[in-house]
């Protein structure tokens, strides 16, 4: 493993010498806001005296399903600014809206099958990063912050944790529909060195057309931040950055009442602050309490690698995107229960940095300690990321974590790289080692060249992840294992009935360190879209060697079947059958949506797993959302497994001035033996504003 770790080794500081001045020659479009001395009115009807002023674009090009392609979608984008905001209207012209697709009303949704529009800010012309703000045809809020054109961040290459005090709103006409942002100077990292110059770029998806157009071309890759247009002749230095310092104190009451045990109440307190300059900001929690965060739903996993959740407490959430590496050495999740931290996170030049100080209670009191486990006590925590960009694409990163206990520590560091090459290939590389109290040091290497584009996209991976190399603080999907991982992808897009076709073939195989076949797979999905419709059929081929020494070869299909209505209901269920762990095995997950109104939304769901004709998990979910406007909501779920457990949650948030929330939750958790926990929590917290 050493040699072939120290080729990987060489391998990226050689790509790194001759990609570090590379750059693809490109045309640029260029925009020029214009000055407001009367700002508009954010309520979505551009009708204000200022908007006839503005800028106008228009010259959008498709996205997708062609690439580059023009477009009839008639979209008209205006800017404005002032010393304190950007202004940006949207004029969405369409021919029918009955056929507008806009259901989703909580922040931060993801509008997979929504009508939306969205503006990207590369504010450092750094061709790499950007913050994204979004509104559906209801004026829902979406931000987002993406890193390194969405390399290592998930489905959609962005990170959706950070949140913007911005505003938005849509209106729906009789021929169109128009949006208004307005995005205040003050939440944004940016130089004030005159002359600068933005990066920008504006988005628009029309389900019923199925198009996605776009103002700069991309090329097919929607997070091309290196191709956006840019904004000119923004007076960046006479505009209000000034960032006040934010303490947000926060009160709990938690009633709770376990069996039969009278009921006790905890009253607690914690504070946040937030500390922002120009390019670096500073976050303090003592004694944060997450109580108001629903628990992460009970799924069925089929597969021989362990599920991972996404991050949801804020503290973690915010700046996470700059920690994602391909080797996942800090997985925010494995720190469970915080009681104090500290976190930097920022760009000074051309470094993008982070830290992150934080102490934490055990992750499980209930679990026995295996050899080599750190105490059941409290941990230490602390994270560091610095990573240096150079020319147009290229990024070298370095990443250190370490959890302490006394005198038992596990402490993991990593160099990776990430280059763009022509003709839309990127290259994503990483090299780690680990050391652990009374272990030896492990390591792990990481090579993926990669292609991601509208018709054509392959991805291939080898990975040497050493025999006892796992890091506490990350998530290491598997241990002692080497091999290649190959995948391709065709799709092609038409605007008809028959939406999309997409087929990827992935292959891969793997050995342990002591040279065992341990993983032989071949799996060939399809995916089809036919007006709602979608379908997918996935058959695998699957060899894989247990950890206790059995083989097993599982034959599957796997399958997909949803139906998308642009209102009032969505139906889809998801499944698997064949022989699998050595057992005939059936699974289904059928799920239904009904919005009977735009703000309220019913989901039930159930997840059943039969093997060798016997039934072994079920669980059935229904929750409930009311979206009373965009800064009150409530929130019902019910769970119950076969074993008879069940989850009650209910939450009612109101944000009643940004930042500030009030919370009322109500959980209720009875287990198969009859034990039963209710607790009600009620939480405010406070936003002040200080020197701002």
């Amino acid at each position: 493993m050493k040699n072939a770790l120290c080729r990987i080794t060489v391998l990226i500081l050689l790509l790194s010498i001759a990609y570090l001045t590379y750059a693809e020659d490109s045309e640029f479009k260029v925009v020029s806001p214009k000055w407001t001395s009367n700002p508009p009115i954010i309520d979505g009807q551009l009708d204000e005296a200022s908007w006839k002023s503005a800028t106008i674009i228009n010259d959008f090009v498709q996205h997708e399903p062609t690439a580059g392609a023009p477009t009839n979608l008639k979209t008209n984008v205006y800017l404005l600014y002032d010393k304190n905001r950007l202004y940006i209207g949207f004029e969405c012209h369409k021919t029918d809206m009955d056929k507008l697709m806009a259901n989703e009303t909580r922040r931060d949704s993801r509008f997979f099958l929504d009508d939306y529009v969205a503006v990207y800010l590369d504010t450092y012309l750094d061709l790499r990063n950007c913050y994204g703000f979004e509104l559906n045809a209801l004026g829902t809020q979406t931000d987002r912050r993406v890193q390194n054109e969405g390399a290592n961040s998930g489905r959609r290459g962005s990170d959706m944790a950070w949140d913007c005090d911005w505003d938005g709103q849509a209106i729906q006409h009789k021929n169109k529909w128009t949006a208004e942002f307005s995005i205040p100077f003050a939440e944004l990292r940016f130089s004030k060195n005159p002359d600068s110059i933005w990066g920008i770029n504006f988005w628009r998806q029309d389900r019923s057309s199925r198009e996605d157009i776009s103002w700069s071309n991309l090329n097919g890759r929607e997070y091309a931040v290196s191709k956006f247009g840019r904004l000119v002749n923004l007076e960046v230095e006479n505009l209000n950055t000034r960032k006040p310092l934010k303490v947000k104190p926060y009160g709990t009451i938690m009633p709770q009442k376990i069996g039969d045990q009278k009921i006790k109440t905890e009253p607690a307190v914690g504070i946040d602050f937030r500390y922002p300059l120009s390019n670096l900001t500073f976050d303090f929690t003592l004694n944060p309490d997450f109580a108001q965060i629903e628990a992460d739903p009970d799924m069925v996993n089929l597969t021989d690698i362990p599920l991972r959740f996404a991050e949801k407490r804020p503290f973690f959430q915010e700046g996470n995107e700059i920690f994602q590496t391909p080797i996942e050495l800090f997985y925010s999740r494995r720190v469970e229960d915080l009681k104090q931290g500290s976190k930097m996170a920022g760009k000074i030049g051309d470094y993008n940095t982070a830290f992150v100080m934080a102490r934490a209670g055990p992750e499980d009191m209930t679990r026995e300690i295996e050899t080599g486990d750190l105490p059941l006590d409290d941990y230490a925590y602390s994270v560091f990321r610095l990573q240096r960009e150079f020319g147009q694409s290229t990024t070298v990163g370095l990443l250190g974590v370490n959890k302490q206990n006394g005198h038992d520590y596990d402490r993991a560091s990593g160099i990776d790289a990430r280059f763009v090459l022509p003709e839309n290939l990127e290259m994503n590389l990483e090299y780690a080692s680990e050391w652990k109290t009374g272990l030896e040091r492990q390591q792990a290497a990481f090579a993926e060249l990669s292609r991601k584009a509208n018709f054509f996209s392959f991805k291939a991976k080898y990975f040497d992840i050493g025999e006892n190399f796992n890091p506490e603080t990350g998530f290491i999907p598997r241990v002692d294992r080497r091999g290649i991982n190959l995948l391709t992808s065709l799709e092609k897009r038409w605007k008809g009935q028959i939406q999309f076709l997409r087929s990827t073939p992935e292959y891969e195989r793997l050995y342990n360190h002591q040279g065992t076949l341990t993983n032989h797979r071949f799996k060939f999905e399809n995916i089809i879209g036919i007006s709602n419709m979608y379908f997918f059929l996935s058959p695998e081929w699957y060899y894989h060697l247990e950890d206790d020494g059995k083989k097993f070869t599982d034959r599957t299909l796997d399958f997909f079947c949803g139906w998308f209505p642009p209102k009032w209901v969505s139906v889809r269920t998801r499944g698997s059958i064949g022989t699998r762990n050595g057992r005939d095995s059936f699974f289904a997950g059928p799920e239904i949506a009904i919005r009977p109104t735009e703000k309220f939304n019913l989901e039930i769901e159930q997840q059943r797993l039969i093997e060798d004709a016997k039934l072994v998990e079920l669980t059935t979910r229904v929750a409930f959302n009311y979206q009373f406007d965009q800064r009150i909501y409530a929130r019902t779920t019910l769970e119950q497994t076969i074993e008879e457990d069940r989850r009650f949650f209910a939450l009612f948030a109101y944000e009643y001035k940004p930042e500030s929330n009030f919370f009322i939750v109500y959980n209720n958790n009875r287990t198969k033996d009859g034990n039963n926990e209710q607790v009600l929590f009620v939480k405010l917290v406070y936003l002040q504003k200080l020197f701002g």
